[in-house]
């Protein structure tokens, strides 16, 4: 096991994020509690209660990206999707960027939803870009969750028009 993966140091832009997702000292800082205390910002979410997001995350990790890491591959089939808690990164496709995706932004909506390859390549583009990166278990869509599922999807949508505008 390679030295630097024992230890996590953080920035402070990174423990100001975390401080005021889980202000009080006692609450813990796994991946998925700062999932969902950021749910309420990430648009995707609006409107799905708490125990829903329980239920329908998983393979929730917090990633630091430094200047030029790559976060996704064009043409990669993954299912994750991002949401910047800090940082920013760039989209590039056929060697152009063409956007720039600031911290509070989800990303990887289209993949995940389409099971379908990435469109394109994604760049951090500041030093220690933050993201957290899920999945989205829509298997559970045929049970009793259908309904938020629906709710989901409306606000996949909104979100891809948005990006479209």
């Amino acid at each position: 096991m390679n030295k630097e993966n024992l230890y996590i140091t953080y920035a402070p832009d990174e423990i100001k994020i975390f401080l005021s997702l889980a202000p009080h000292s006692n609450q813990t800082y796994t991946a998925t509690s700062q999932l969902l205390k950021a749910a309420e910002r990430i648009s995707i979410f609006k409107d799905i209660p708490e125990f829903v997001l329980i239920k329908i995350v998983k393979n929730v990790k917090i990633i630091r990206y430094h200047n030029g890491e790559i976060v996704i591959k064009e043409k990669e089939l993954t299912k994750s999707l991002f949401y910047i808690l800090l940082g920013e990164v760039e989209v590039i496709k056929h060697n152009k960027i063409i956007a720039t995706l600031n911290k509070q932004t989800i990303f990887g909506e289209i993949a995940s939803l389409l099971n379908q390859p990435r469109s394109a390549t994604i760049i951090a583009s500041k030093e220690n870009t933050t993201i957290i990166e899920f999945e989205i278990d829509f298997n559970l869509i045929k049970g009793d969750l259908g309904y938020y599922f629906a709710i989901i999807y409306k606000n996949l949508a909104i979100e891809l028009a948005k990006k479209l505008l």
